[in-house]
Parts: C-alpha cells; sequence; structure tokens
C-alpha cells in the first residue's frame, strides 16, 4: 500500500518485534504470522468505524444536490447517480474487508503462500504474502490493499500507523512482563 505507515511507528513496531521474539520461546514464523493477523485485526477494526452506512451515503449525496463524482463503467459511459449511489453502497464493506482474508488460515508450523482478497466482480482488492513457514531464514508477512478509498482515507486518518503503535504497546506490555517475572525469579535466587 503506498503511504503505508510513517518510518517512525514502523520503526517502533520493528523494534518491539525484536524484542518480542527475544522473549518469545516459540519460533519466529508463527509468531510474526501471529502478529500480523492482530495487526490486520485492527486494521479492519480502523476501517471498520469510519465505513459510512446506506443512509450516510445518501444523505451526503442529497445535501450535494446529487451533485455528486461519478465514475466512468465498465463501457466507458459514466455512470447516473442513481448507479454511482448504488455501487458506493455496496461498496462501502471492502475498505475493511479488503483486510480480512478469509483464505488466511494458518497451522502451528507457519506457512508460505499468497491470498487474494476479491470483490464481487473478482478483481483484485488486497493481498496477504505470507513467509513464514518453518525454518525460513527471513519470516515475514505483506498485507496490500489496492482500494483507492483505503489509500486515501489511510492518508487523511494515519490508520495503519494507529494498528501499528496499538500492536506495538501490546507487545512491549508482554515484554514489561517477561522482564517483571525473570527478575522476580532473579531476586528470589539471590535472597534465598
Amino acid at each position: 500500500m503506498a503511504e503505508a505507515a510513517s518510518s517512525r511507528s514502523l520503526r517502533q513496531f520493528d523494534q518491539a518485534m525484536r524484542e518480542y521474539l527475544r522473549y518469545n520461546q516459540r519460533e519466529a514464523g508463527p509468531l510474526i504470522e501471529n502478529r500480523a493477523k492482530k495487526v490486520q485485526w485492527e486494521l479492519y477494526r480502523q476501517f471498520k468505524s469510519i465505513a459510512p452506512t446506506r443512509d450516510k451515503i445518501e444523505q451526503e449525496a442529497a445535501a450535494r444536490g446529487y451533485a455528486i463524482r461519478r465514475r466512468k463503467g465498465a463501457d466507458g459511459k459514466s455512470l447516473s447517480v442513481k448507479q454511482e449511489l448504488a455501487l458506493r453502497k455496496r461498496s462501502i464493506r471492502y475498505l475493511s474487508v479488503s483486510y480480512l482474508f478469509r483464505a488466511w488460515r494458518s497451522n502451528r508450523d507457519g506457512q508460505n503462500a499468497r491470498h487474494n482478497a476479491t470483490s464481487r466482480r473478482n478483481r483484485k482488492i488486497g493481498e496477504a504474502l505470507i513467509r513464514t513457514a518453518k525454518g525460513q531464514r527471513h519470516p515475514s508477512v505483506r498485507i496490500s490493499s489496492f482500494l483507492e478509498g483505503v489509500m486515501v482515507q489511510n492518508r487523511q486518518r494515519g490508520l495503519v500507523d494507529k494498528a501499528l503503535r496499538a500492536q506495538s504497546t501490546d507487545m512491549k506490555t508482554y515484554i514489561r512482563r517477561k522482564q517483571q517475572e525473570a527478575l522476580k525469579r532473579t531476586v528470589g535466587r539471590i535472597f534465598v
């Protein structure tokens, strides 16, 4: 996704992920995949919260006197206002759904796979590229959305940054808890 996240929030997430991997006893691939699913779910929640309702779309069009920007259809002709509103009402769920890939199912050993999210017309609107199989040298997950609305909303609201910050905070909480447990064990051995 173009302009997906600021470099600062990405650096913070990467740093938290490195520490998280150090404190967790499981293999890196499945851990990264699990964390990517949490980022994905947070993105879904962020986009779902801003998606307008069908009534809101109709009210906005009425407030503008139905002078709305119209797209061209598959045949190259401009859509009527009625057709454009119908398309907008049907497509509001794709802003959030493009991040929720139903095909993305993991097993305990991780996986290497590519999953696509498609619209009703079988157009590719999102993709998850997963490289987390056991023994993978550099496990990674890439989540992409190809919808213009996703990019515009992210640019305006920083939704990807918010999702990354939320997951960084979650990982840091886990790390602090593990550090406190290790400290208690060490202090307990010293005074025994």
